[in-house]
């Protein structure tokens, strides 16, 4: 099966029944006749646009989500995008905004013996929640927290999540101290999940005057960190 990644804007829970909602409401146009799959077919559909990256929503920004949606989708030969499934979704209208960003993409179909062909594709919408404002300027020691952050790549498992927020003593509306930012640091890494030199402290400028202390967490190889 052909593999399409999509990159977007710089990703707690996914409930089964919430994806399979979506799932459901993106399989209302379906295509007519036989569908192959990439190996079956003489020549592969070919992706002549690719939408507009899919909408963080605001909702999911406040919720510090972050993640993958994961589509199955015909390129039916009639030049559409059809029977759109949800193999692995996101909360907060991000499922929605990749299933649309997929709806709008462009293509020629694939063919089989000379013939147009509707062909089944995986899409993946990647959702990360990066460090968009600035840095904070120096001196950061005693400003106000106004928001701390765990950057990471993937929505990791609740009890994960809850393991690392009892590491973490900075705390917001509180004055910053840059020794207790890096004590936390360094408790969260005795976890063992996370790479010594990878991760890290950023702290941006805040909407107060203040900053928000953002760990920025690389999961050490084989870690199944991930909320499936």
């Amino acid at each position: 099966m052909t593999r399409i990644v999509f990159l977007t804007i710089m990703f707690l829970i996914t409930t089964t029944a919430a994806t399979a909602q979506v799932a459901n409401q993106a399989s209302d146009e379906k295509c007519d006749g036989p569908v192959y799959e990439a190996k079956d077919v003489s020549q592969k559909a070919r992706i002549t646009y690719h939408a507009p990256p899919p909408q963080y929503t605001e909702k999911a920004r406040l919720h510090n989500v972050s993640g993958q949606v994961e589509l199955t989708v015909v390129l039916c030969r009639s030049g559409e995008v059809t029977d759109i499934q949800v193999v692995k979704g996101l909360p907060y209208g991000l499922s929605e905004s990749a299933i649309n960003a997929a709806k709008k993409i462009k293509f020629e179909p694939a063919q089989k013996d000379g013939e147009r062909v509707s062909q089944r594709m995986e899409l993946q919408f990647s959702f990360s929640l990066g460090p968009p404002r600035a840095l904070a300027k120096e001196p950061v020691e005693g400003r106000m927290v106004e928001r701390t952050v765990v950057w990471n790549a993937c929505r990791y498992r609740a009890e994960i999540t809850r393991e690392i927020w009892a590491k973490i003593k900075t705390r917001v509306n509180g004055p910053f101290n840059k020794e207790q930012a890096n004590s936390d640091l360094d408790d969260i890494l005795t976890l063992g999940y996370f790479d010594k030199d990878q991760s890290r402290l950023r702290f941006e400028e805040g909407d107060k005057k203040g900053i928000f202390v953002v760990f920025v967490l690389k999961e050490l190889p084989q870690q199944d960190l991930c909320d499936k």
